[in-house]
């Protein structure tokens, strides 16, 4: 065998198995076709956020009275931060390559009918391989990618200076970010959106308070919007049918935020016995193994959620197992949406229990009883906890200031199997934006403190 494990893909799924597998003595090499770090790093993650948390500086500063200044963004300037920061974790995550001895082979990885990889003219045997491939935007019918003025999200995030009105088709979780940044930047916004609620499929409360924050912020949003572009040529033009109307709507560039699929078409996954289910993706055990017991399979490519917070963790699991230590991937997995107003979700919400008739309360702690949200200028927002009968928390739902660590700890909580009993037994420091994770408990048992 030439390498013990082969990983196609540097994404971070890829590198999270490589390093992992490495560090469990193994000899390894990763295959990718662009650069090292992927989606997230180079096009999506790190560069939204680096982004979206110049322009929330700048909100706060305009929202604070006492700070006497006339802030603005240079855009030019923060894409230049932007680039700087994806390069040195970039330069980090190669260090990291480096330091383990990990082979990095440039090109596209397929599986030969040998069931070797083949890149290029080189043939590659392994005795575990990891596919890593992710996702990529698709072009739909009735919103057909151009390269121009219809765009995918990254690479409308990435463009190096955006014209004044922008529309995003989808108000997902990419969708609600993008609305967040260009709003800032102070472009005319529209979301147009298919389903009865922003963010569909989450928390009703969370989707109306983040709908409300945009909306007051300018953007205008559009429910239950079939839409579709029926010209492209200067400006983008929508028809747009509502339940009770019909609009066009234009901007200079549309952003659609919906529609991916996996990268696995022509990697010659039949020749290793890899089965896919009915959209492409890999089926995957929580092990992460494919039904090929030597094959693993990673991130966006393995199926939903399509998330970076999912891909590494299961690049450490399959790491893991191929180092022999057995690993299965968490029961919560968090969700972080970095909105003006920051969302974190993990488990279920009250609805879902009841629809599997289980019986749940839910305690709701609003961030204006927090003493630290008001330190920090920020009142707005909630947490919420669906909690058993027996006190086992099955799901925790906020927004707010620090919503995207919160639940981290919620999370934390969840995966070691706490109860509320067991939660209201820890002190949190104070004043800290977490102590409405412990107000939570409180009200749970006793009532409200704050």
């Amino acid at each position: 065998m030439d390498f013990d494990v082969v990983v196609i893909g540097g994404g971070v799924g890829g590198l999270a198995s490589a390093i992992r597998s490495a560090e469990l003595g193994k000899k390894v090499a990763i295959v990718e076709r662009d650069v090292i770090g992927g989606e997230c790093v180079n096009r999506a993650c790190i560069p939204s956020k680096t982004l979206i948390d110049a322009v929330k500086l700048v909100s706060r500063t305009r929202k604070s009275p006492w700070i006497k200044a006339n802030a603005s963004i240079d855009y030019e300037i923060l894409n230049q931060h932007k680039n700087k920061s994806i390069e040195a974790i970039r330069n980090n995550l190669l260090e990291n390559l480096r330091k383990h001895n990990i082979t990095v082979i440039a090109g596209e990885g397929k599986v030969n009918e040998h069931g070797e990889v083949q890149v290029g003219e080189k043939t590659i045997t392994f005795d575990n391989l990891v596919i890593a491939t992710g996702s990529s935007p698709i072009s739909l019918a009735d919103f057909p990618l151009n390269g121009r003025n219809v765009l995918d999200p990254w690479t409308a995030m990435n463009l190096p200076s955006l014209p004044n009105s922008i529309v995003i088709v989808g108000g997902g979780v990419a969708g609600v970010e993008l609305a967040t940044l260009f709003r800032a930047l102070g472009k005319e916004v529209t979301i147009l959106e298919l389903m009865p609620q922003l963010l569909p499929g989450f928390d009703k409360d969370i989707a109306s308070e983040t709908k409300k924050r945009l909306e007051e912020n300018g953007v205008k949003i559009y429910l239950q919007a079939k839409s579709k572009i029926v010209d492209s040529k200067d400006k983008v033009k929508f028809s747009v049918s509502l339940p009770s109307s019909s609009e066009t709507v234009e901007g200079d560039l549309a952003v659609i935020t919906i529609g991916r699929k996996a990268n696995n078409d022509n990697l010659g996954l039949n020749n290793l016995k890899v089965e896919t289910d009915q959209r492409g993706y890999i089926k995957v055990d929580g092990r992460t193994r494919t039904s090929n017991s030597r094959v693993y399979a990673v991130g966006d490519c393995a199926g939903m959620p399509l998330s970076a917070t999912k891909a590494w963790k299961q690049g450490i699991v399959a790491g893991d197992n191929i180092g022999g230590k057995d690993s299965v991937m968490p029961k919560y997995i968090p969700i972080s949406i970095f909105a003006d107003l920051e969302i974190g979700l993990v488990g279920k919400s009250l609805d879902d229990v009841k629809k599997e008739g289980v019986e749940a309360t839910e305690v709701k702690v609003e961030m204006r009883e927090i003493p630290r949200a008001w330190t920090v200028n920020e009142t707005e927002g909630f947490l919420k906890v669906v909690v058993d009968k027996e006190g086992k928390i099955l799901g925790a739902h906020m927004i707010g200031e620090g919503a995207t660590e919160i639940i981290n700890t919620m999370a934390l909580a969840m995966e070691g199997n706490l109860t509320m009993k067991e939660l209201y037994k820890v002190s949190f420091s104070h004043p800290t934006l977490t102590e409405v994770i412990s107000e939570v408990a409180q009200r749970f048992y006793h009532g409200e403190l704050y």
